[in-house]
């Protein structure tokens, strides 16, 4: 008898790849092929019910219940747990709504618990979690759904507040969170438009939209969330933020939530940020050998300052993160300053600003001088008072971490005169610069290498040519694209970086009039290798692409 993954793969549903990675996962974990599917969310659930529906020989869903069904049987809990509702019990027959039919113990525990034989009928998973939540609040399952209802909704507070707090709202953003979580995403953004809410989801640095919605729908969706995070659901002229602790798919989160007003409507920002996440070890960071060991030799030291570069969301924190466990040490007091605070580290101080309260960065850090550190993380040096601060910190005995944001490791320098820092402030506390960038990473199931023709050698930088073999051969790989990867190619982001640490030469050079270009160009004559070249190692080693160096590091 064909299965179920066979028949959906000969429908083209499903590609043979994604059907041996659900066979492979179903085999390992219990789960059944389309509790998988749904969790994966490989196919619209709706499409999905259908050829459930076809493939076991079992109706569609029609009716719905108005009320509680055997409630003295079947809890509300286990109908949520197992995703079935029971719908009718009449004449010895149970009616339950599911979305899986193959999953055999949920029926037979429904059989024992209620005594009678099953008749079973197919919906959508997130239709039936609807269902189920309007019984908990007392209304009818198969009452219009927050869509429906939208439309003929105006757009006053009260209703707007009635409609976020609908069953399927709730379920619309539960299920948008949990397929953002599965797809690894860093961002939710939703976005009115002329006639559509777009909700776009930001992986591995890329935003791709990845459904649309009504208008009014989106509003409702806009609204729960300044629930969830405590905003002024009654202010929509003005940016607000919020944040929220949430569960999703069996993982714990902070989320950061930002509104915008636009000419559609407000526009919404979700980050979401794992309050479970490990900092990696400082030597799985991806640096080269000598770089690992450079960074490692600057921070081993009492006091100065390293400061790590790049643009938002480069992987600042982590590389600082990293730091700060591999200088955990019960004889030393670290202490930190965040916002937010992304890594949790076991025995370090970890201290959250809230600029609301009057709890800043300059003024914690003041603060924090009479706390007794020996090592201090500043999340970032935002302005002039925060960088004199932290200069003096370095400058008494104190080892700082901070980061900046600069295109390259040698703008530090000029950033921190920017801010008011003196040269010889500077040039007294300054040890280390680590400049670095996010590439995407090559998916490791379907890269393929390529010799690169000589027209494209030529392209790239002098450091390519230090990586060509013995004949001139210069070996890449390119992203090619498969169900592991949903296409694209990569999976996941790797950082390049470059390192700069400040001699006696270079101390000499930091004056107030100082480039950014002559600080580089000594850094080069002491050895530093540049981003670009760590780049072109990573591209050699089938880390990344240089379509994809070249998307970040262009500049470099």
């Amino acid at each position: 008898m064909q299965t179920l993954l066979a028949d959906l793969k000969t429908r083209a549903l499903i590609s043979e790849e994604q059907a041996d990675h659900i066979r492979r996962l179903s085999e390992e974990g219990g789960a059944t092929p389309a509790r998988l599917l749904i969790r994966q969310a490989l196919l619209d659930q709706q499409v999905l019910a259908r050829e459930l529906s076809r493939f076991h020989a079992i109706p569609l869903a029609e009716r719905w219940p108005d009320h509680h069904v055997l409630p003295e049987a079947v809890s509300l809990r286990f109908m949520r747990e197992r995703h079935v509702l029971p719908a009718a019990a009449e004449e010895g027959r149970l009616t339950v709504i599911l979305s899986d039919p193959g999953d055999t113990a949920t029926l037979a525990a429904l059989e024992l618990a209620s005594g009678m034989e099953l008749s079973l009928r197919v919906a959508a998973d997130d239709q039936i979690l609807a269902a189920i939540e309007k019984l908990e609040q007392g209304q009818p399952a198969g009452a219009p759904d927050a869509g429906d209802r939208a439309r003929g909704l105006a757009e006053d507070d009260e209703s707007l507040k009635d409609l976020a707090l609908d069953a399927p709202v709730i379920d619309l953003l539960n299920r948008l969170f949990r397929e953002a979580s599965t797809a690894r995403a860093t961002d939710l953004h939703i976005e009115p438009a002329r006639g559509h809410v777009a909700v776009r989801r930001r992986m591995d640095g890329l935003l791709a939209e990845v459904e649309r919605l009504p208008p009014a729908l989106g509003r409702a969706a806009v609204s729960r969330l300044k629930i969830l995070t405590n905003l002024n659901i009654a202010e929509k002229r003005l940016p607000q933020d919020g944040r929220a602790r949430l569960r999703i798919a069996e993982r714990d989160y902070d989320i950061r939530v930002a509104t915008m007003p636009t000419i559609h409507g407000e526009s919404i920002a979700i980050r979401f940020l794992s309050a479970n996440t490990q900092a990696p070890e400082i030597g799985k960071l991806g640096l080269h050998p000598p770089d690992l060991a450079r960074l490692k030799r600057e921070i081993a030291h009492a006091h100065g300052m390293i400061i790590v570069t790049g643009p938002t969301g480069s992987g600042k924190t982590t590389t600082l993160a990293a730091a700060l466990g591999e200088l955990n040490d019960p004889a030393r007091k670290l202490v930190t300053i965040e916002d937010p605070v992304e890594y949790q580290v076991e025995g370090v101080n970890q201290i959250q600003v809230h600029p609301e309260i009057g709890l800043s960065f300059a003024r914690t850090l003041r603060s924090l001088l009479r706390f007794d550190p020996d090592i201090i993380m500043i999340g970032e040096m935002r302005d002039g008072e925060t960088a004199s601060i932290g200069v003096n910190a370095a400058l008494t005995g104190h080892l700082v971490l901070t980061t900046l944001h600069t295109n390259s490791a040698a703008g530090a320098v000029v950033r921190l005169l920017d801010l008011g820092v003196q040269a010889y402030l500077i040039a007294s506390t300054l040890r280390c610069v680590v400049a670095q960038r996010l590439v995407r990473r090559l998916c490791t199931h379907c890269r393929a290498p390529y010799d690169a023709p000589p027209e494209l050698v030529r392209q790239l930088p002098e450091a390519a040519a230090a990586l060509a073999d013995a004949s001139g051969t210069l070996r890449l790989w390119r992203a090619v694209g498969c169900s592991y990867c949903g296409g694209s190619g990569y999976s996941g982001r790797a950082a390049i970086f470059e390192i700069i640490s400040i001699d006696e030469d270079m101390r000499r050079l930091i004056k107030p009039d100082v480039s950014a270009e002559v600080i580089a160009q000594a850094a080069r004559r002491a050895g530093m290798s540049g981003m670009m070249a760590d780049g072109l190692r990573k591209c050699r080693e089938g880390v990344t692409t240089v379509e994809e160096l070249g998307r970040v590091a262009s500049e470099d």
